[in-house]
């Protein structure tokens, strides 16, 4: 292998950086950036990492032994949540050759504390999150990107008026039933809450009073494939995308978006700040009290210039990350 990628496993998209690297000649090897992808080990890895020090030190020790025995190139790792400081300092030592790139596709106020002192011992270090960017001049501002495919999908009959397809974190299922209710009757909102797990889910519907009114029948327990999501889109006029309150930076989803010619309604009130920004195309909504325009539903996509498009792509933040 000539490339290391650390990252979670989000959705299928490790495997999508690490096919396009591969179409580049790359020889990559992934590894998820936990070390292990229980839901314990997940919470732990976020409330209380000294509780998993041990076991993820002794995880990435692996990884660096394994590594040590190729010509390793590059070392690009996203967001790297249970790789200490120390791991970071043994990896460069036994691989002194290798160019390090850190990629931050969280803002720090949703990352282990601590997170900020990673980044000098890394060749490049970018975020997606614009309020990271200003605060800390270590960083590069990068947007996230859309896989190809989304561009390419199939036209079908758009019956959906509106869509959300999204993990149930922080405050997005009361956020997401204000929305609900701003929807004028008349158009279809379509709603898929991933529950990462079923234990969580019932704790939720105990303590949240927004959980219970939401149907069961909104809660899907296993992460929907990318076929089928894009299938979805592909039936829909315009996607909801719903951030974390304390995040600036653009979702995954407002991206393919772009990719996909698909309106978005959005609760990120720093997409009228995006170079790829129309009002035609991407409608702001107040995630407190919400109102949906009615005329921006109506109204058609407008296309966007094929250059800025590019940018946006998993091949343009390649360009841009690892060059």
């Amino acid at each position: 292998m000539d490339t290391i990628l650390i990252s979670p496993n989000f959705f299928g998209y490790p495997a999508e950086i690490k096919k396009a690297l591969e179409a580049r000649g790359r020889s990559v090897t992934w590894f998820d950036d936990r070390p292990a992808a229980d839901t314990l080990t997940k919470g732990l890895a976020r409330l209380a990492p000294k509780f998993i020090e041990r076991k993820s030190e002794a995880y990435f020790d692996r990884i660096i032994e394994q590594a040590k025995r190729h010509d390793v190139r590059d070392v690009l790792v996203i967001k790297g949540e249970t790789l200490s400081v120390e791991s970071i300092k043994r990896m460069r030592a036994a691989l002194p050759n290798a160019r390090f790139t850190l990629y931050f596709w969280d803002s720090y106020r949703n990352m282990p504390a601590g997170s900020e002192h990673k980044v000098d011992l890394f060749d490049r270090a970018f975020s997606f999150d614009l309020e990271d960017v200003k605060a800390d001049p270590r960083l590069v501002y990068q947007p996230l990107f859309y896989v190809e495919s989304y561009a390419e999908m199939v036209e079908v009959e758009r019956d959906i008026d509106i869509l959300f397809v999204g993990t149930a974190h922080s405050d997005r299922v009361s956020v997401l039933e204000r929305i609900a209710g701003a929807v004028p009757p008349k158009y279809r909102f379509e709603k898929i809450l991933y529950a990462r797990s079923r234990l969580l889910h019932r704790i939720q519907r105990i303590i949240s009073p927004a959980y219970r009114r939401t149907p069961e029948s909104d809660f899907i327990f296993e992460p929907m494939p990318k076929a089928e999501v894009q299938h979805l889109v592909a039936r829909s006029k315009a996607v909801l995308d719903i951030e974390r309150a304390i995040q600036t930076g653009f979702t995954i989803r407002t991206i393919e978006m772009l990719g996909s010619a698909r309106k978005l309604i959005t609760t990120n009130q720093w997409i009228v700040q995006a170079d790829f920004y129309d009002p035609q195309n991407q409608q702001y909504v107040d995630r407190d009290e919400p109102v949906i325009d009615v005329a921006f539903l109506e109204s058609g996509w407008l296309p966007q210039d094929d250059v800025l498009l590019k940018r946006y792509t998993l091949s343009g933040w390649l360009d841009a990350v690892l060059g």
